[in-house]
């Protein structure tokens, strides 16, 4: 018992008195204690936004932000041969060749027609001096897509690296028919016409050339008004975001 002058009060009966008062509380917890927050599992259908994220990276050029997403689309669906080509196209153009084929390799063994992978891992052969090898990838491709003229020029520039010129002449012919101002295949042509020997066909592809070809003066001429004109600038590149949009029109467009 405690005596506070008149007051008689119970030691008990004190001390809820002073949690009322001084509202003192204690709390015990464990040493070291970690939380972690929880982690969302990843449905199956978020892969395609993964792939979609990463070819704008790749196309921003972000080739490590690329392959990390990318990565993720094949730990959500390993099966499917796309993310594991996207990683091949990332390290293509990083000039990690051994890392690019690793992944191209997965890819064709899930699906070994698949275009994509196979026109992907002709350019590794390509760039390692295999060229028959990349021919025959290139030629499978072909036989599915006739009229890919990238994949024409790709097999037109092998076969003239191989000097055979009459066969490469044949494969950027076909590009033109394709489209007729192709400015890589004039230009391939004028080189294979010229191993042939036959200077006006050569010259002929070599004024179709200079007339398609980008005017790289044109640069210079519009580099001024472009960097006093930021919206006109930002229109002109490949890849470029809208800030702002005009206000809605009351009453219809």
């Amino acid at each position: 018992m405690r005596t506070s002058g008149k007051l008689s009060i119970s030691t008990a009966e004190a001390k809820s008195v002073v949690l009322s008062n001084h509202a003192r509380s204690r709390l015990t917890v464990a040493r070291n204690a970690r939380i972690s927050p929880p982690v969302a599992q990843p449905k199956p259908d978020d892969w395609t936004r993964w792939n979609d994220y990463g070819i704008g990276l790749l196309l921003q050029g972000d080739l490590k932000g690329a392959e990390a997403a990318f990565t993720n689309v094949t730990r959500i669906v390993p099966d499917n041969p796309d993310g594991w080509v996207n990683i091949g196209r990332a390290r293509l153009i990083e000039g990690n060749l051994a890392g690019a084929r690793q992944v191209l390799d997965r890819a064709l063994s899930l699906s070994p027609n698949l275009a994509r992978a196979r026109y992907f891992y002709s350019r590794i052969l390509r760039s390692e001096g295999d060229y028959d090898g990349a021919l025959a990838h290139l030629s499978a491709v072909i036989r599915q897509y006739p009229k890919d003229r990238v994949v024409r020029n790709d097999a037109g520039r092998i076969l003239f690296l191989q000097k055979k010129y009459a066969e490469a002449v044949k494969e950027f012919e076909v590009v033109l028919a394709i489209d007729p101002e192709d400015v890589q295949a004039h230009y391939n042509l004028m080189l294979c016409f010229n191993g042939l020997g036959k200077q006006d066909r050569a010259l002929e592809h070599e004024k179709r050339y200079l007339r398609f070809k980008a005017d790289e003066a044109a640069q210079s001429i519009t580099g001024p008004y472009r960097a006093t004109h930021p919206e006109d600038n930002n229109e002109r590149q490949g890849i470029h975001e809208h800030l702002s949009s005009p206000p809605s029109r009351k009453g219809g467009a």
